[in-house]
């Protein structure tokens, strides 16, 4: 005679906040993606999550609120390094939400955006910009869905929510960084033109000087790359006492012309780079830079669409950079 089995009791978040020694609530905005909770306690309760074989009831909550229960990512410029790392905080925030997520590539080479290629279909849209036109693009996009405009100095869109670092100041406390040294020759290698972030940290760099009473000097490249670092030192021509990059890359070529024209960092020159991108602590010597939390980033803006979902008015979310100190910049 067979004896029937007893199914397995399904775990609750009861269940995992008991063994995690949290409240529910916070095991609920762990499941939720919501950023504010403490990185320690966050990875605790998913490992509990994982562990435990947690599994929420998606297909009811979809039901019960009419809802696709999926978010769509729009990547409106070329995948740079902090679009990568801001990307994969989306997923596995949107994950962690119970959301499944569908991409898109709204970027062309000529510069062109798409913004009729958001489907209609999905909860919210997190559009990855940074370009000048992505800003009239988030808009209409967000006049039909939830949209979250990431990686954008722009600020009170129509009905759309928005998340940045604060690029001016990140550019400001790198440059400071520099003068407080008691340089006084300190070159600025910018973004390309139509870039917003380039922008900003341009402007940063600016009211660092006049704040001491400093020349400002400003190279715009052509691209972020470190080849045109390169090429934009190499249209200089001369060693400045400092120099304080729009981005590792550009951080880099710029060492590299540095070492050519036979001088030594920190020793002859002093750079600061901006983004702290992986494997900048192991440039020659490790870089100074601006370190963007880009996994906040990321969580950041599934909080928000999500709370744009359920009813929530358009937020603006600027988050402060931090400088990380390293043997280029002080002697």
């Amino acid at each position: 005679m067979s004896m029937s089995r007893k199914p397995a009791k399904k775990v609750s978040l009861a269940d995992i906040a008991a063994m995690a020694g949290v409240s529910t609530n916070t095991v609920s905005r762990v499941v939720r993606g919501d950023p504010e909770v403490a990185d320690k306690t966050r990875k605790r309760i998913a490992a509990l999550i994982d562990e435990m074989g947690y599994v929420p009831n998606y297909a009811a909550r979809a039901l019960a609120s009419n809802r696709t229960g999926v978010l769509h990512v729009l990547l409106a410029a070329p995948m740079f390094h902090g679009h990568g790392r801001v990307l994969l905080a989306v997923l596995n925030a949107s994950s962690q939400a119970g959301y499944h997520v569908s991409l898109s590539y709204a970027y062309s080479p000529d510069g062109r955006l798409r913004s009729d290629i958001a489907p209609f279909d999905v909860d919210g849209v997190v559009i990855l910009g940074g370009q000048d036109p992505t800003v009239e693009m988030a808009v209409a996009v967000g006049q039909r869905v939830p949209t979250v405009l990431v990686l954008t100095s722009e600020k009170g869109l129509d009905g759309v929510s928005t998340v940045a670092i604060d690029n001016v100041r990140g550019a400001r406390i790198a440059t400071e960084h520099l003068l407080d040294q008691g340089l006084i020759d300190v070159v600025h290698i910018s973004g390309p033109e139509g870039w917003s972030d380039a922008v900003m940290r341009r402007i940063g760099y600016q009211r660092a000087c006049a704040e001491a009473g400093v020349r400002p000097r400003v190279l715009v490249p052509d691209s972020w790359d470190s080849r045109d670092g390169y090429d934009a030192m190499r249209a200089l021509n001369r060693l400045p006492q400092g120099i304080q990059t729009a981005n590792d890359q550009l951080a880099l070529g710029a060492m590299r012309f540095i070492h050519e024209k036979g001088g030594t960092v920190p020793g002859d020159v002093r750079v600061v780079g901006f983004d702290d991108i992986d494997g900048a602590d192991s440039y020659a010597p490790p870089l100074t830079t601006i370190h963007q939390p880009f996994d906040r980033l990321g969580r950041t803006a599934v909080r928000l669409v999500r709370s744009m979902i359920d009813g929530g008015r358009p937020q603006d979310i600027t988050i402060d950079p931090e400088l990380v100190i390293r043997a280029s910049s002080i002697l």
